[in-house]
């Protein structure tokens, strides 16, 4: 019933111009986020310290934990800190070498850039020295600005070691609810644990990041729904001379506006498709956007068919020629 005309490649060409800034967007927030994250010692602005009372070996079995995404971190000083635990693919970013990965046996470390000078050889192989163990270092840590994360020093064992009393346990994860559901679960478990205040450090400290971030986002979805709107309005008004002469021949109306929805559809389909290739060509690590990018799709189309039946229903009320 429908061809493809100008009006439908530029409708096509303007969602592609659409989705590329919701893509770079994404890229924004992300790298925002790591910023935010080395500036605070690569914890989160809502992660949950613990404070360990008494010596328990099995303080964190697996069993107790959300099987989402997570990483439990033992401090012992400002520059010491075991990775006890990493279910996801967080890294710090690494300059040189790798992170760890659950193959790794022995001890490992990875180090910030600025504690290379403490770095010893033995045998072709890099080591530091904590309480009287050497740990193999399997990577470098840093960003290409100075930061608190280049004095750090992430250790790493296979096997679990007893957490002493007085330890701080750090609970962290991209999502809040996901802290505070294995904290809760933690203290709720066991008595010898008892909940810290987290301090802040970096733009998380000197500045209200989380309100004006949130802030951000939502002027940006704001403004992006009302740019999908005014796009639509537009290809539509250009569409309905041609649903006018349909309704005239005898094409019943759910079978021009079903027409009309499923063109709408396979335009921001096909845009948001072409957009997500053309940025996975161009930089494969984009390739950790695609789920995002996907329900910022299913976001378009579900804007664009809310706007489509509201303008359907406006028209169908009006009198005269204009009422199908």
């Amino acid at each position: 019933m429908f061809t493809l005309k100008r009006k439908d490649i530029v409708f096509t060409f303007v969602f592609i111009c659409l989705y590329s800034l919701c893509f770079c967007f994404l890229i924004y927030t992300d790298k925002q986020e790591k910023f935010h994250e080395l500036s605070n010692e690569l914890y989160t602005n809502h992660h949950a310290v613990l404070m360990n009372k008494d010596d328990d070996q099995d303080l964190l079995t697996t069993n107790q934990l959300s099987k989402a995404n997570y990483r439990i971190f033992i401090e012992y000083n400002d520059t010491y800190r075991l990775l006890y635990e990493n279910l996801g693919d967080w890294s710090p970013p690494i300059i040189s070498g790798r992170f760890f990965s659950n193959t790794d046996k022995g001890a490992k470390a990875v180090i910030g850039k600025e504690m290379e000078k403490f770095i010893k050889e033995y045998n072709g192989k890099k080591y530091i020295t904590f309480q009287g163990e050497d740990f193999e270092v399997n990577g470098i840590m840093g960003a290409p600005f100075a930061s608190s994360t280049d004095y750090l020093i992430l250790l790493y064992k296979p096997n679990p070691i007893p957490i002493q009393s007085g330890t701080r346990i750090i609970i962290d994860s991209d999502k809040k609810s996901i802290v505070t559901e294995i904290a809760n679960n933690i203290l709720n478990t066991n008595s010898s644990v008892m909940l810290k205040e987290s301090t802040q450090k970096g733009l998380s400290r000197t500045a209200n990041i989380p309100f004006i971030y949130k802030l951000l986002i939502f002027e940006f979805y704001l403004l992006l729904f009302l740019s999908i709107i005014a796009c639509l309005r537009y290809w539509y008004e250009k569409e309905k001379h041609i649903m006018y002469v349909l309704f005239l021949l005898g094409f019943s109306k759910r079978k021009i506006n079903g027409q009309l929805f499923l063109k709408v559809f396979l335009n921001i389909v096909a845009s948001g498709c072409i957009t997500v290739t053309l940025f996975l060509i161009s930089d494969s690590k984009s390739i950790i956007l695609l789920k995002q990018m996907v329900w910022i799709i299913i976001l378009f189309i579900s804007s664009a068919c809310l706007s489509l039946g509201i303008f359907l229903r406006s028209s169908n009320s009006n009198r005269g020629v204009n009422r199908l």
